[in-house]
């Protein structure tokens, strides 16, 4: 669990060499690299010496472990049970979860000891530079996952009597099990083809796995390896079986109080004393070796102190047969008194600091050792918000809640940070910032913003995101980046379509002039399908609103349903809703409806039309038609190489005695009416 070594990396930039270098933290894993001369209140106001010049930012990034193939599942899986804790809290309503969260607890160590199965398949593949990588990630997490383990047996899985012995050994049989693979392969031989001929003690580690076992407290392999002894028969080992097969065990569930079991306890070691004062094992220097071991001799431990891994077997082992019962406040005095046999200190390794520190429930300390290791701060993250939810997260003396929140919320801002500029878990990083009440949603709003923008799928869900969260700055900043991009890519249907999920009146009516300009230009709209169908979006803005009766007016005309498609044309000029650039082509339009053989624009209607022409005269804004209509159809006109002043006077001319005798058609027809 060491840290990387330092590596230097070279910058190929001559202006950063001659004026200096600055870093700027982007968020994620990357780093801005640039040029930088300091400038201060007093530097001489002067022309730059370095101008002009070829700025560069230089992005460096650096490998993230948890982003490797293997460990996205890890991150993935743990995020839902990091959720699940947090469903808990929400519905304790005081009342105790400790049963809940100790099984997200072995559900975390089971994630984690999933992922070494995983890492440890793909390292023993053919592929060297893999392998590297995975077994580096393998010795990272089993030490997470055997640190966890701890920590939860004194934090989480606290038991009644905090007699913490019991699951202390069971802790070390479930990391280290050397010795019972050894004695496994023993009995596998003996009892196999190859059967020992004189016994299993000419094993060459035949004792040693004894000892071993015995330090372990697995007295029932200890008795199965006795037993192939070719002297089992002799007096000694019938006496040492008898001593191991009766050994108390204490368990908080097993009937005895703790005033019982030490009595017993202590009648069967002093059995064990009277009985080495005797010699009854002085014929057998390796069973009297076992017996005063059993004892809690000293010396006899000594003897044997190599043959424990670390300080903290050696520790578990000298507490099963000198104080059984011992409490978890207790153990920081034995930690200590063991580390001084294995060197002191100064010797041990970062993980023994920690299990060091999580035996001195220096919980600080704790944290502050694990954000030292190279797994970018998920077992950080989440080993601190499980003790928190569990209430026994304890920073300081008179634990202070809001410090010890802070500092819950610190790591899980920082993990969830990082996963944000993962291209597919920043989604799960999100969730990690939601629990962070005071500085997350403003960690969001800097991120989401910053996350590539690769697809409209990818869009959609980073919009979901902020909307769910009412972040709808964001959302609207998303869209019109998408229908920017659409619109530069001559797709105006699906930039209009990202205008109207932002709501953006300004970039809508600026698409919706498009849109007419391009009906101008060529006689037809694109992306028909979506201004049919635009419903109340098109409320968005005025011009867009205009866009969408315009089409509408079409689809009545082209239906044959000519008395409305006339009302609405009227309507959208007397409105005012047309921009005044358009009235000319709307003019054009309703020429086939003012020279049809029946009456579709009453007199009123007609005078409507009347005013829009001589207004426009008035002020001299008639542009260029798009098109005329002739027949039952509306067609549109180009300019050609005919003069334009021409066209629009003679559309003039036309449109003009279009009025007039429609005019003069419906007066003598609503006369007649009302005769």
């Amino acid at each position: 669990m060491k840290m990387e070594e330092e590596n230097i990396y070279a910058i190929p930039d001559e202006v950063c060499q001659r004026a200096g270098l600055r870093v700027t933290w982007i968020p994620g894993n990357r780093l801005g690299a640039h040029a930088y001369q300091h400038v201060t209140a007093h530097t001489q106001d002067r022309a730059s010496e370095y101008a002009p010049c070829e700025a560069k930012v230089h992005q460096l990034r650096f490998d993230v472990m948890l982003f490797d193939p293997i460990t996205r599942k890890l991150i993935n899986e743990s995020n839902g049970t990091f959720l699940a804790g947090q469903k808990l809290a929400e519905k304790a309503g005081g009342n105790d979860i400790r049963p809940d969260l100790l099984k997200l607890s072995r559900q975390y160590r089971s994630i984690v000891r999933a992922c070494l199965e995983n890492l440890q398949t793909e390292a023993s593949k053919n592929d060297s530079s893999r392998k590297e990588v995975c077994l580096k990630l393998v010795a990272i997490f089993y030490n997470v996952e055997f640190l966890w383990h701890l920590c939860e047996i004194l934090y989480v899985d606290v038991v009644p009597g905090d007699v913490v012995l019991p699951q202390l050994m069971e802790w070390i049989k479930f990391h280290f099990f050397r010795y019972e693979r050894q004695a496994q392969a023993i009995l596998n031989a003996e009892y196999g083809p190859t059967a020992f001929e004189n016994g299993a003690e000419n094993e060459p580690e035949y004792w040693n796995t004894v000892i071993g076992l015995v330090l372990q407290g697995r007295m029932d392999g200890a008795r199965a390896l006795l037993r192939l002894h070719s002297s089992f028969v002799s007096e000694p080992f019938k006496l040492v079986d008898q001593i191991m097969r009766t050994m108390p065990m204490y368990s908080v569930y097993g009937g005895l109080s703790l005033k019982d079991f030490n009595m017993r306890w202590k009648g069967w070691k002093n059995e064990i004393i009277s009985k080495l004062e005797y010699g009854a094992f002085s014929s057998r220097k390796e069973l009297e070796l076992l017996m005063k071991l059993m004892a809690g001799n000293p010396e006899a431990f000594l003897e044997v102190k190599d043959q424990c891994e670390s300080w903290y077997q050696f520790m578990a082992s000298w507490l099963l047969y000198t104080e059984p019962t011992v409490k978890s406040f207790d153990l920081s005095y034995h930690a200590h008194q063991c580390i001084a046999k294995f060197g002191g200190i100064s010797s041990l390794k970062e993980s023994d600091l920690i299990l060091l520190a999580l035996m001195e429930s220096d919980q600080l300390q704790v944290v502050n050792l694990i954000e030292e290791t190279s797994e970018n701060g998920w077992f950080a993250a989440h080993l601190t918000h499980l003790l928190y939810l569990c209430g026994c997260l304890k920073i300081t003396d008179n634990q202070q809640t809001d410090v010890t929140a802070k500092l819950v919320e610190h790591l899980l801002l920082d993990y969830g940070t990082l996963l944000m500029c993962h291209h597919s878990l920043w989604q799960v990083g999100v969730s990690y910032l939601d629990c962070c009440s005071v500085e997350g949603r403003a960690c969001m709003e800097a991120l989401l913003p910053t996350l590539p923008l690769e697809s409209e799928k990818r869009a959609l869900k980073i919009i979901q995101v902020a909307r769910e969260r009412d972040l709808h700055h964001i959302v609207a900043s998303i869209c019109k980046v998408m229908g920017m991009r659409a619109y530069q890519q001559h797709r105006l249907g699906n930039a209009l379509t990202w205008a109207l999920r932002s709501q953006d009146a300004g970039f809508t009516t600026y698409l919706a002039t498009k849109f007419l300009e391009l009906y101008t230009q060529e006689g037809k709209f694109h992306s028909m399908d979506l201004l049919d169908n635009l419903g109340s979006c098109m409320l968005v803005s005025d011009r867009l609103t205009f866009l969408g009766k315009y089409c509408e007016f079409h689809q009545l005309y082209n239906a044959g349903e000519f008395r409305d498609a006339a009302v609405l044309l009227v309507s959208l000029l007397a409105s005012r809703l047309a921009p005044k650039n358009f009235w000319m082509t709307l003019l054009t339009d309703a020429l086939p409806l003012l020279e049809s053989n029946d009456i579709v624009l009453t007199s009123e209607d007609t005078y409507e039309l009347l005013n829009c022409m001589e207004e426009l005269l008035a002020e001299g804004q008639i542009s260029e038609p798009a098109g005329t209509q002739g027949g039952d159809k509306i067609i549109s006109t180009q300019d050609l190489s005919i003069d334009t002043n021409n066209i629009v006077e003679e559309k003039v001319k036309l449109i003009r005695l279009a009025l007039a005798r429609n005019l003069a058609r419906s007066l003598n027809h609503e006369g007649c009416l009302l005769d």
